[in-house]
């Protein structure tokens, strides 16, 4: 019998070590976790009332692990220091370093902080709430926060609640309630008591739970909130199998809803730059050059400084936006100095936001580059005579565009009949009508008009000597040859809308997010937009209040909101020699949810705090 035993012993040890064999690779382990980490055991339990201790303790059912619990998590009501938040295994302890507030409810929203160690499983949306006094608030306030210019879900943006209802308390209080948004824009302000609120949004990069920055991106909800709650009837469809058959039954229920639970709110950022001058230089010896950080709401005033009252030395050059100034010396016996002095005069505002003159003197200097002995033997012994040269226009132009050549420094004489424009017909080059025109503001560039025929051959020549500028400098002989793009590389839009709202101003948007055409939609809804390069587009409506072509930031001193946009929900292929007619839009049901999930990302690398 023994030796039987022994027999099968080592039979069975045998097979085990040719199973051990034919297995080299590692052991399964199962499936994958897949499931986010849960509480276990907490002191206190969730929703607690009567609460006196200074420290929280939650164990989950497996190792966790925090990541930017510092950012993440928003306590609330706000407390001046914020708790310590540790993990040891599997238990996450949170420390109070402050008394708490008596007869209150407190939430400690962790968001997305909290993932298990293994696999990052992650627990959305964790809250744990508690109660100082004898009952647990249940109200909740709900909505989504977007980016009021492109319609992107604000992301991390802390939304508060102020049962104080003054327009200062913003400003001055912390809110009562608050939390985060997530990456969808969506928020939701738990365990709120009964009363009226202002609901604002912030940006709060400072941490002070105030709106104490000028640069604060904010929003504000206009309306005065009163959370409720109410009952509504939900249907929900179910599948029965009934002897091999699948029957679908419908079944209407009643579920308890917060309200509200839909608020829409925009992020902004108002201007709130103050004045000031950024750069000032002198790159070449007759051209200054100053730079402001934004637009000025009163005109440069420059003098030489000691010659206040003579002012007609320089040529003044402007941006388009009024925040950069060209000034052009056109005395040689002053550009020829190495240094100048003057006394600028421009707008700011006080501390009161009054407009006030504000006065800098600056001594700005040049000095010529010293010619190196190379260049000196370079040199032709006859020097030719100084030219100015002409930078030439696009030899490819859009049939709707004028086409303009610059020069490197203004003109002091200019011989415009020595300027020839022909149009190639057939062979035979023949000379067509055109207009001149200088920029009113960047006064050394000058554009060619005229009604150009789709696909047609033209040749600019300036004649030699034609303009001489502030330097003395004068043109070499200029031909310059361009052709006008064909109408059958470009495409077009037709849109038709219902009933349009006042100031609805339809812009043309391409993939770079740039507007290439706008236009007023009219009474009758019809507007067409021609001469568009093939490529994606996207068209949208701004409710352009006060008519002045462009979209407008709110401004929470005067309590304007941002204006408002609308999208067209898709993006447009446009083809070449191809016209698109859009009448299905109804922007009165325009999607802001389902938009902004399909066309836009979340703007979190904007709002970390």
């Amino acid at each position: 019998m023994r030796k039987i035993i022994i027999q099968a012993v080592s039979i069975l040890t045998a097979l085990l070590l040719i199973v051990a064999c034919a297995n080299q690779g590692f052991p399964s382990g199962g499936p994958k976790d897949e499931e986010p980490p849960f509480i276990k055991e907490s002191k206190p339990k969730p929703n607690t009332l009567n609460f006196t201790g200074d420290k929280i303790e939650i164990e989950f059912n497996e190792l966790i692990q925090l990541e930017n619990a510092s950012q993440k998590l928003v306590m609330s009501p706000p407390m001046n220091k914020k708790p310590f938040v540790s993990t040891k295994g599997k238990v996450l302890e949170i420390e109070f370093e402050e008394e708490l507030q008596p007869n209150v409810t407190y939430t400690l929203d962790f968001g997305n902080a909290i993932k298990d160690n293994n696999e990052g499983n992650i627990i959305p949306s964790f809250r744990f709430s508690f109660s100082t006094g004898e009952t647990v608030d249940s109200l909740q306030v709900s909505g989504h926060l977007f980016e009021s210019e492109d319609l992107s879900p604000a992301d991390g943006i802390l939304v508060m609640l102020y049962n104080n209802l003054a327009d200062s308390a913003f400003e001055t209080l912390v809110p009562v309630r608050m939390a985060k948004t997530d990456k969808k824009g969506y928020f939701s302000i738990q365990n709120v008591h009964p009363g009226k609120y202002h609901v604002y949004a912030l940006d709060d990069k400072n941490n002070s739970y105030k709106h104490t920055q000028p640069g604060d991106r904010i929003s504000w909800y206009d309306s005065i909130v009163v959370p409720s709650f109410e009952y509504r009837k939900v249907i929900d469809s179910i599948s029965v199998n009934i002897d091999s058959l699948t029957i679908d039954s419908v079944i209407i229920s009643e579920k308890l809803f917060y309200t509200p639970d839909s608020l829409l709110m925009f992020l902004f950022q108002q201007d709130y730059k103050q004045q000031y001058l950024v750069n000032d230089d002198r790159p070449e010896k007759a051209k200054l050059s100053f730079i402001f950080n934004r637009t000025l709401e009163k005109d440069l005033d420059i003098r030489i400084t000691g010659h206040e009252t003579n002012n007609d030395w320089m040529i003044r050059e402007l941006s388009a936006t009024n925040d950069t100034f060209n000034i052009w010396i056109t005395d040689s016996t002053l550009y020829n100095r190495d240094s100048l002095s003057f006394t600028l005069t421009y707008p700011v505002r006080d501390s009161l936001k009054n407009l006030v003159d504000r006065v800098d003197t600056i001594a700005m200097y040049f000095f010529e580059k010293p010619i190196s002995k190379k260049e000196k033997k370079g040199k032709k012994k006859k020097e030719e005579p100084p030219h100015l040269k002409i930078q030439k226009f696009s030899s490819n132009l859009d049939i709707y565009s004028a086409n303009s050549f610059m020069l490197p420094a203004p003109a002091t004489r200019f011989d415009v009949s020595a300027v020839h424009l022909t149009q190639k017909l057939d062979t035979i080059q023949v000379p067509v009508k055109f207009d001149l025109w200088q920029d009113t503001l960047n006064i050394r560039k000058y554009y060619i008009l005229r009604k150009w025929d789709a696909g047609g051959s033209y040749e600019m020549t300036i004649d030699s000597a034609a303009i001489e500028d502030i330097y003395h400098k004068i043109n070499f002989p200029v031909k310059n040859k361009f052709k006008i793009r064909n109408l059958n590389e470009y495409g077009k839009f037709f849109v038709q809308l219902e009933s349009p709202g006042e100031n609805w101003l339809l812009q043309v948007i391409n993939a770079k997010e740039s507007i290439v055409q706008q236009g007023y939609v009219p009474k009758n809804g019809k507007i067409a937009f021609q001469y568009l390069k093939p490529g994606s587009y996207m068209l949208r409506i701004v409710t352009d209040s006060n008519r002045n072509g462009e979209w407008d930031s709110g401004n929470y001193k005067k309590r304007i909101q941002p204006e408002s946009i609308i999208y067209y929900p898709g993006k447009i292929a446009l083809r070449a020699n191809w016209y698109k007619v859009i009448s299905d839009w109804v922007p009165k049901e325009f999607d802001i949810y389902k938009f902004s999930e399909e066309f836009r990302k979340p703007s979190s690398s904007r709002n970390q705090n």
